[in-house]
């Protein structure tokens, strides 16, 4: 209870504190980033590229940087107020892994004494995300904010495109970063990971998992005034 209180108080203290600290623009007040509840103010989207990395059956066994495949997504979306948006995104690339199984492999030979074989195939992944602009949480609304972190979870769902097809359910959580470039168009570092059930490489090897992992960067452009 004491702790409670104490957290309480402190937390007035801070919301004081910022309300009473001086305005770094004067009189003047920063251009609005977005103007939350208009029509087509708080829209935006986007487009990344970068690498990935599926995490399968066999694939510790493989040199990392070769497990490196192209990645790719666009994406569109709205913030709904200072804290709080959504955004609907189709990414997918390509995966390089291993495999014992000699149909589902690219006929190359890695190990030979485990059986290993190459496996190359692509896959996509729809999917929709609930995202956090942490750094408004945190020190309150900047409309002139370099760096943003917004953290993010959804759900979605994933298929390889390689015969014999595979989709799984895909729930993911990500880290978006922004830096400002200007009014209406953002840098983006994107982190992202992908849990997915065994088999989606076609190989059933009695994990209870299989993921992705996803580094890309890209722009972010800004709709509205």
């Amino acid at each position: 209870m004491k702790n409670t209180f104490l957290l309480c108080l402190l937390s007035i203290f801070g919301l004081i504190s910022t309300a009473s600290a001086k305005n770094p623009f004067g009189d003047k007040l920063p251009k609005s980033r977005f103007q939350f509840g208009g029509s087509n103010t708080s829209w935006f989207f986007g487009a990344n590229v970068g690498g990935n990395v599926f995490f399968g059956d066999h694939d510790k066994q493989y040199d990392f940087g070769k497990r490196i495949g192209p990645a790719a997504e666009i994406y569109g979306g709205k913030w709904f107020n200072e804290a709080f948006g959504g955004r609907i995104a189709l990414s997918g690339g390509g995966m390089k892994g291993l495999t014992q199984t000699e149909s589902l492999s690219n006929g190359k030979m890695y190990d030979a004494s485990q059986s290993l074989r190459e496996q190359r195939f692509t896959y996509f992944n729809l999917r929709a995300d609930v995202m956090f602009n942490w750094s408004n949480d945190i020190s309150g609304f900047d409309a002139n904010r370099i760096y943003t972190m917004i953290p993010y979870a959804g759900v979605g769902v994933a298929s390889s495109f390689k015969e014999p097809s595979v989709t799984r359910f895909s729930p993911h959580l990500g880290f978006l970063q922004t830096i400002r470039m200007n009014d209406k168009l953002d840098f983006n570092i994107d982190i992202r990971g992908n849990l997915l059930g065994d088999g989606f490489d076609r190989e059933i090897g009695g994990r209870n998992y299989e993921g992705i992992l996803t580094t890309a960067i890209g722009v972010n452009f800004k709709l509205g005034n």
